[in-house]
């Protein structure tokens, strides 16, 4: 029987190289939080809980979190005052039930490479060899500031050793520690209790556990990282722009082996967790962020933003086209320049034209819009088409109201219909009407008021105006 786990993630920094206002851990990378790619993969192995260490913007960083794994019970412990990785540990300690004594994982909020595969082959080998702790090494020909893994004679691991403490000698070992561990419940607590301020930052360094289990007894292992990349962090906006062309250069090569073209890869910004279809084709400066599912044979001409969309197959959506959290179904035409707000539903063979903007609207096949309209909390039937210049009118200052217009209905040029308010099957609206009141199935609804005419009125108008200073010549305009 596997032993129980549980997560700890440490997100309480400030960040001070990015500098920024906001936290470090809720600036964004590839469309979401930095914070949210590190709990992904952790969430991934099921712990009960993840402890979030929070600390600089705790709430911002907690909403963040809950919000990134919504379906795992997320705990959080407060850093009142940053004083090291051990005294942030030292607190998620604290949030944890007292009485748990199975595996508590460690890991960083700003590491958002890491894979949940990864960390599930580090757990296997941890219990596999009955070990007590765990961490995860790497190789790097570059350390950097990373601390050193030092072993004895018999190469077992003896410590580890940050950069900013270590002699020349142990400077020059390639050998890194990542930051994740994997430790024995009742030896981390025994472990943390130990740790000790007397180091060239006064700090209390997580690293330190290691050299306590070893004095302790215990049995340590240090797990090897098959890719070092993986546990890259980010602490300046520079390294976070490396990172996103690094995961954008990646996904776009894997879609692209998978059968989509991409007219300008360099301008092609797609979250990892996006789903396209074979025979898609995206043209340049295109944005697909969130879980967005575009289906096979669609055309992106470029310039888009998406974000959570569902695209059927073969739409079209033409330049300048804006949709986030809709659903858009096979067969359709969209744009040019269209938004498609959240709550937005097209059942197919639809046509969303130039400079119309949808919300919470489901439209039903075969129905279109094709420019100059606002469709907001609307129903709309089957292969009804509404004219240029429609609006409904659906915010009464308090509250929103819903239209409902039926199948086959032509709703003419500059009609306003005013919500709560139901238009039957079949109705044929004239144009510039204002509609007030429900409509009946296969009626003609006509709000026109009288033509009327004043016969040389212009003239008389004209006269009057002579003297300003913008007063037409000869009857022609400026």
């Amino acid at each position: 029987m596997e032993r129980q786990l549980a997560a700890v993630v440490l997100a309480a920094g400030m960040g001070t190289r990015m500098r920024s206002e906001r936290a470090k851990v809720l600036h964004e990378l590839a469309g979401r939080t930095i914070l949210a790619r590190a709990l992904e993969p952790i969430a991934g192995l099921k712990p009960r809980p993840i402890v979030v260490v929070v600390g600089h913007q705790a709430e911002a960083v907690e909403s963040a979190a809950r919000a990134a794994v919504p379906d795992t019970a997320i705990g959080v412990a407060r850093q009142a005052e940053q004083r090291g990785t051990g005294d942030a540990a030292r607190a998620a300690l604290g949030a944890l039930d007292s009485e748990f004594a199975g595996e508590i994982l460690i890991g960083y909020g700003d590491t958002p490479l890491i894979k949940t595969e990864t960390l599930r082959e580090f757990v296997r080998a941890h219990r596999a060899g009955g070990a007590e702790l765990s961490f995860i090494s790497a190789e790097m020909k570059d350390p950097a500031a990373y601390g050193r893994v030092t072993r004895d004679s018999s190469g077992v691991v003896a410590a580890i050793v940050e950069a900013r403490d270590a002699t020349p000698a142990i400077l020059a070992i390639s050998e890194i520690n990542t930051g994740v561990y994997l430790a024995d419940a009742r030896l981390l607590r025994a472990a943390i209790a130990e740790l000790r301020a007397d180091n060239a930052q006064r700090e209390y360094y997580l690293t330190d556990i290691v050299a306590i289990a070893r004095r302790r007894g215990a049995r340590v292992n240090a797990w090897r990282a098959p890719d070092a990349a993986e546990f890259a962090g980010i602490n300046s906006r520079e390294e976070m722009a490396r990172m996103e062309e690094s995961i954008r250069h990646d996904v776009n090569r894997r879609l692209m082996a998978a059968g989509v073209t991409l007219i300008d890869p360099a301008t092609a910004y797609i979250a990892p967790e996006a789903e396209i279809g074979r025979d898609t084709i995206i043209g340049p400066n295109v944005r697909i962020l969130g879980r967005s599912r575009i289906g096979a044979g669609v055309v992106i001409e470029g310039t888009a933003w998406l974000d959570g969309v569902a695209v059927g197959d073969r739409s079209h959506l033409k330049i300048c086209v804006r949709a986030e959290h809709c659903e858009i179904g096979p067969d359709c035409e969209i744009g040019p320049f269209a938004n498609l707000r959240e709550g937005t539903e097209l059942e197919g063979r639809n046509r969303i034209g130039n400079f119309v903007e949808t919300k919470k609207a489901r439209i039903g096949s075969g129905s279109k819009a094709s420019h100059l309209s606002y469709l907001g909390d609307a129903i709309i039937g089957r292969e009804t088409n509404i004219g240029c210049g429609v609006i409904t009118v659906n915010y009464d200052g308090y509250d929103k109201h819903v239209t409902r217009i039926g199948d086959r209905c032509m709703v003419g040029c500059d009609t306003q219909l005013v919500a709560p308010v139901t238009v039957g099957d079949d109705v044929y609206v004239a144009s510039g009407t204002t509609i007030l009141r429900d409509v009946g199935a296969g009626a003609l609804v006509v709000s026109h008021h009288p033509q009327r005419e004043k016969p040389g009125w212009t003239a008389g108008w004209r006269a009057r105006h002579a003297g300003h200073p913008k007063a037409l010549k000869n009857g022609a305009g400026e």
